[in-house]
């Protein structure tokens, strides 16, 4: 017969072990079925909000979302193709820390985002004109500049070259460059760079789109395109070092809305501030402008026959 101590120490281990188990992750199903805006808070049933571009409907904040998503907003009929790259050797540092290694870091985000590396590019069509888009997507490491990510970039250029499309635009949600790559990524800022200025002498228009656009990549092809595109919001974010950092640097108090989109459009360092459901039309009227003033530009026309027209 068990005594009273053996039934109190048997249930101790059983409290103990369903107290264990609570804190253990789980699964929940259709974990995705709710979302709720950060900004206001407001609750969002999963289809009304992808329905709605995936922008809050109440506060208008633009939730960051992932590449595949933006090519089936930008694309028409949600159609396009994806663009292969050339592989590069991952984690040239063997980065590890005590948490996880980096490695393991790359094997996580690809298996959730179904990405090769945090930029990724498509062909397709945008209101009838053949248009390439690259995007980062933030849920793969924080969107952050690897040499992969690079690599997909770069060889975005060369394909919207070789192919003579209309238009290149990069959509940029990034957290800058990979620190556990170290050089090879900052390496990755001039050879985007180089990206860049081969679509720039082969006039095809570039148009860069930013959600948060910082570090390495604000520093590099993130602020060299024709047109400079923010998403509204106070937590859209354009600069270099984050406010915190810039704030104890000059030992200044900042605005409130430092580096939001409100704050960096009156700097000048952006273009103008389009809701996400207009993004689309404003680029590819953009672009019509820009091929009609090239082909105006190597026309027969007499030189105030061409002024005349590239003003119409």
């Amino acid at each position: 017969m068990t005594n009273w101590l053996d039934k109190i120490l048997s249930k101790a281990k059983a409290a103990g072990a369903k107290l264990s188990d609570s804190f253990k992750k789980k699964t929940i199903e259709n974990a995705d079925l709710w979302s709720s805006c950060p900004e206001c808070k407001k609750m969002f049933l999963g289809k009304e909000l992808k329905k709605n571009m995936h922008v809050c409907t109440q506060c208008d904040y633009h939730f960051r979302i992932s590449a595949d998503d933006r090519f089936k907003i930008f694309f028409d009929n949600a159609s396009y193709e994806m663009i292969d790259t050339k592989r590069l050797a991952e984690d040239p540092n063997k980065f590890k820390t005590e948490l996880k290694a980096y490695k393991d870091q790359l094997k996580s985000a690809k298996k959730k985002t179904k990405q090769i590396a945090s930029l990724v590019s498509a062909h397709g069509k945008v209101n009838g004109l053949d248009m390439i888009c690259s995007s980062f997507d933030f849920n793969f490491n924080g969107g952050t500049l690897s040499m992969q990510s690079g690599q997909n970039f770069y060889e975005a250029c060369e394909y919207a070259v070789k192919n003579k499309v209309s238009a290149l635009t990069v959509f940029i949600t990034t957290g800058g460059a990979a620190l556990q790559e170290n050089l090879f990524a900052l390496y990755q800022m001039p050879k985007t760079i180089l990206g860049v200025q081969m679509l720039k002498e082969n006039k095809i228009p570039y148009f860069v789109v930013a959600n948060v656009n910082i570090g390495g990549v604000s520093a590099s092809f993130g602020s060299l395109g024709d047109f400079h595109i923010m998403e509204p919001g106070k937590k859209t974010i354009w600069g270099f070092a984050g406010k915190r950092v810039v704030q104890g640097t000059i030992s200044e108090p900042l605005p409130e809305d430092f580096q939001s989109a409100s704050h960096v459009i009156t700097t000048g360092a952006i273009d103008m501030i389009t809701h996400r459901k207009d993004q689309k039309n404003v680029i590819s009227n953009l672009v019509s402008i820009l091929l009609k003033k090239e082909h105006v530009q190597h026309s027969t026309l007499s030189s105030s026959e061409e002024a005349q027209a590239v003003n119409q």
